[in-house]
């Protein structure tokens, strides 16, 4: 009997800790449960939370990758026809304004501008000439006139002579005769002045005429010698050779703007309502990672990409599909000494529009 009192409590014990770890066996998996609901929220909330984040800094900073940077590009074509006599750059080479790119042969233009300086000086002469003519008919008129107003006065005295029969009728007759001759050759004199003048206005014009000619000759030998009209590059289209044989059109190489950088920048028209004119904007280029450039929009197109392209969408007609457009926004750039942009180059905007 003391044996099995002394045992009892062990037995006791032992089912004590049986139910215990059956208590704990069933508690555990709401345990769990309890712990992967809360990750799956956590991870939930952290999600939505980056979603909200992302589509809000979507919203207020707009970006797309659809953009590429742009430059003013100018066809060199010579003025003046010609062969090449000089080329003074080569493919790809930066040159500053005012450096000489190339010069066709100016001999032909160098006789031109001397053969319209001889014409001329020529035609002055001719003027000359015609105006000391002038002045010698003046004077012949002024000496006739005053031979005439003799005359003149010669038969006035005659003729009141012949009433009171002191002279005869024959020398009265002689005046007459003498003082209608002088009025011709006066009236002729006359005509030959208006002549000579009529000659000196037009040699005149021919003297302005010539002189434009000859301004026009200077002018051609001056486009003998092309000078950049901007910093530029040279493209890499280059393929004009000394000797070559150029006439005005033919475009024999192209300058890039160095002055004038900007990107277009497509962005969606769920990205555009914010955008305005003057905001400041971030750009990336492909081919210098990490690097940012800083620019400002300028302008934003009142028409889609695809309105403004050469068969536009015809939506009226046929099956319509929805389909997003795209409005281009030029960003004016800056050029970059460490890291020149390119022209052609892709490229990733971002506009802050707060």
């Amino acid at each position: 009997m003391a044996t099995d009192k002394m045992l009892q409590p062990e037995g006791d014990e032992t089912l004590n800790t049986q139910g215990e770890d059956s208590k704990t066996e069933k508690t555990s998996p709401s345990k769990q449960k309890r712990k992967i609901f809360v990750a799956v929220t956590a991870v939930a909330g952290a999600a939505g939370a980056g979603l909200l984040a992302y589509f809000s800094h979507s919203h207020y900073f707009p970006s797309t990758n659809d953009a590429y940077v742009q430059a003013y590009t100018i066809n060199v074509s010579p003025y003046v026809e010609g062969y090449i006599k000089t080329i003074n750059v080569v493919p790809n080479k930066f040159v500053k304004k005012g450096t000489l790119l190339y010069e066709i042969v100016p001999l032909p233009f160098q006789l031109t501008v001397k053969q319209k300086e001889m014409e001329t000086e020529a035609a002055i002469h001719k003027k000359a000439s015609l105006e000391k003519q002038l002045l010698q008919a003046q004077q012949g008129l002024n000496n006739q006139a005053e031979r005439l107003w003799l005359i003149d006065l010669n038969d006035q005295r005659y003729k009141f002579l012949e009433k009171r029969q002191v002279v005869s009728l024959e020398k009265s007759q002689e005046l007459e005769a003498s003082k209608q001759e002088l009025k011709a050759e006066v009236n002729s004199a006359r005509l030959e002045i208006e002549k000579v003048k009529t000659l000196i206005l037009e040699q005149e014009g021919n003297i302005k005429a010539l002189r434009a000619a000859m301004n026009n000759a200077k002018v051609n030998l001056n486009y003998t010698r092309y000078y950049a009209p901007i910093d530029a590059y040279v493209n890499n289209n280059f393929s004009i050779r000394a000797g070559q044989y150029v006439k005005p059109g033919d475009v024999m190489f192209k300058l890039v703007d160095n002055t004038q950088w900007w990107v277009d920048a497509n962005f969606m028209e769920s990205q555009i309502g914010r955008i305005r004119r003057g905001m400041p904007a971030n750009i990336t280029l492909d081919m210098y990672p990490g690097v940012k450039f800083y620019g400002n929009v300028t302008t934003i197109s009142q028409g889609s990409g695809a309105y403004y392209s050469l068969l536009p969408p015809q939506n009226a007609t046929g099956n319509w599909v929805k389909v997003p457009q795209r409005f281009p926004v030029q960003i004016k750039l800056q050029q970059n000494n460490q890291h020149p942009l390119r022209a052609g180059s892709t490229a990733r905007a971002q506009v802050n529009t707060l």
